[in-house]
């Protein structure tokens, strides 16, 4: 397959960038690992006229830490977070968000985070080449007027989303930086998505995300990403799950859940915190009840556009869950007890 042709635009700065996205607007696509971007102009699902790099642009490649926040640039290699110390020690469910992206290959030589949580929604009858489209009537995703992958049909598309990094991020408070010619603001990160399938991010056509803002780790704290795939380190997910718990060594303070891999969006489990909250730690029965909503949840959303049934999707949807909540628990107590010790 090839790639239909554009005009290559290479800026030095983050300016010059800003000032090519507002002049093209949607004639153009941004480019930073091409992971995701390349294989669907090659598959004739885009063919932006004109593609923005960002590989000249080291200010949206860097990690930093601050009083508040762990600042990551959008076009921060997987590789290089991955290498960046400490995030395997503090923000130990982010490091295996990233570490379970693609193959080896891809997170040291393309990859990016930026284009992890920006990647577009996936769907077994959207995501094919244009011969296998053609064989049957065109969906919502691609500017029909059905979907094939619910159940008699939709008006709506029921692709997904299946960033890795974006459940994990959102349970742990992240906030993104997005930036146009115009203006710059910040927002959390779970308003990145519209949970709308044919267009599911909220940029507009001249915006762009530059960083990302991890809240710094406290006592008490943990975290954990888990993923279910058929080949651990290169499909997409199956179903995932990000968890975030705080507790004071006796009771869980807070908790925070997000499923990936099922919805046209991250799906935030929002009865979570109040099934968990002020419940014993290591309460085999609370995380059980907090398994069985998660499921619940997600059911309602789930559509065959994978190649795996639906029924195990939604099944395994707990058993992730519990893996995730008892990980990040027992992150929590290990955080909480070292830092009593000094």
């Amino acid at each position: 397959m090839r790639l239909p042709p554009f005009t290559y635009n290479r800026p030095q700065d983050l300016d010059e960038a800003l000032e090519l996205l507002n002049a093209y607007g949607k004639d153009c696509k941004i480019l930073a690992g091409g992971t995701d971007l390349l294989v669907r102009m090659k598959q004739g699902l885009v063919a932006p006229m004109n593609l923005i790099s960002l590989k000249a642009l080291s200010e949206l490649a860097e990690i930093r830490e601050t009083a508040t926040d762990l600042k990551i640039g959008a076009a921060a290699k997987l590789s290089d977070i991955l290498a960046y110390q400490p995030v395997q020690g503090r923000w130990p469910g982010l490091f295996e968000s990233i570490k379970a992206i693609g193959a080896p290959s891809i997170q040291h030589f393309s990859g990016t985070i930026g284009g992890n949580l920006c990647q577009d929604n996936r769907c077994q009858f959207y995501n094919q080449s244009r011969s296998f489209r053609r064989a049957r009537q065109t969906c919502n995703k691609a500017g029909g007027s059905t979907c094939f992958a619910w159940k008699g049909g939709s008006d709506k598309c029921h692709s997904v989303c299946q960033s890795d990094t974006a459940p994990i991020l959102i349970a742990m408070g992240a906030k993104v930086v997005i930036k146009s010619r115009q203006e710059t603001r910040a927002i959390p990160l779970e308003e990145l998505y519209s949970s709308i399938g044919e267009h599911p991010l909220t940029l507009g056509d001249n915006e762009m995300l530059t960083e990302i803002l991890v809240p710094v780790r406290a006592p008490g704290d943990g975290s954990a990403f888990e993923k279910l795939a058929y080949r651990s380190a290169i499909d997409y997910a199956v179903v995932s799950a990000g968890a975030f718990v705080q507790t004071d060594g006796n009771q869980m303070l807070k908790a925070s859940l997000v499923i990936g891999a099922v919805a046209r969006g991250p799906l935030t489990i929002a009865t979570i915190e109040k099934t968990l909250e002020d419940r014993p730690v290591g309460d085999e029965q609370a995380i059980d009840e907090a398994a069985k909503e998660a499921m619940n949840a997600a059911e309602a959303f789930m559509a065959n556009n994978m190649t795996q049934p639906v029924e195990y999707r939604t099944q395994m949807v707990s058993v992730i869950t519990k893996r995730a909540l008892k990980l990040a628990t027992k992150r929590a107590l290990s955080n909480k007890e070292v830092s009593e010790a000094k």
